[in-house]
């Protein structure tokens, strides 16, 4: 039975259909479907301090070269949006077509890729060739990466599972309030989005990502 973690800050936002989320290093930035605007909060204050339309969002959203990179469309592909003008662009085909991305995160090793139909998460470099995969237990709904783990989000299953990104092992499940989508890592705080409160939510996992 997985533990329940609660939440030690939420922010509500504006929006009907949450569902990316990334941290810029300043900001928060949650991506809204219904409206199709990625928006960007101060965490401090809860203040919404930029909005950008985003054509087709879809699924989960990460930062990349100063850039916003957003799942989009039904082919799920990866939109770059520049954050300061809202300009789109050019778009990044899903590497496996017809296949429901869902969870997404750029790193210095490259881009996670988290698949819920196939029960997988992948990395893969720039140029968008296959460097591993883990296999995952749950749906994926979103996904972030610390220094040392790989999280991922099951949206029905209103679990957080933080996985070993060496060995590839999930080493335990959190279960958390509301129904999580995009995930995102401050450095300190695990954030997700709260689909069905429309609340950005942050917890603190002991032992695992916090100071890890």
């Amino acid at each position: 039975m997985p533990m329940l973690v609660n939440t030690t800050r939420d922010i509500r936002v504006r929006g009907l259909q949450l569902c990316g989320l990334t941290w810029s290093g300043e900001y928060l930035w949650y991506s809204e479907a219904s409206s199709q605007r990625i928006c960007a909060i101060d965490p401090v204050s809860g203040t919404a301090v930029r909005t950008v339309p985003c054509a087709g969002v879809r699924t989960d959203l990460t930062t990349l070269g100063g850039k916003l990179l957003q799942v989009a469309t039904a082919e799920r592909v990866l939109r770059v949006v520049d954050p300061a003008t809202g300009h789109l662009e050019y778009d990044i085909a899903n590497p496996r077509p017809g296949r429901k991305l869902c969870g997404l995160e750029a790193t210095g090793d490259g881009l996670w890729l988290g698949y819920e139909d196939l029960l997988q998460v992948e990395l893969r470099n720039r140029e968008g060739a296959l460097l591993h995969t883990i296999p995952v237990s749950r749906p994926v709904a979103g996904l972030t990466v610390t220094d040392r783990f790989l999280l991922y989000a099951d949206h029905a299953g209103a679990t957080l599972t933080v996985v070993d990104i060496d060995s590839g092992r999930e080493l335990v499940t959190y279960s958390v309030v509301g129904n999580p989508a995009g995930l995102t890592w401050d450095g300190e705080w695990v954030w997700y989005c709260d689909h069905r409160d429309l609340r950005l939510c942050a917890v603190a996992l002991p032992g695992l990502v916090q100071g890890s």
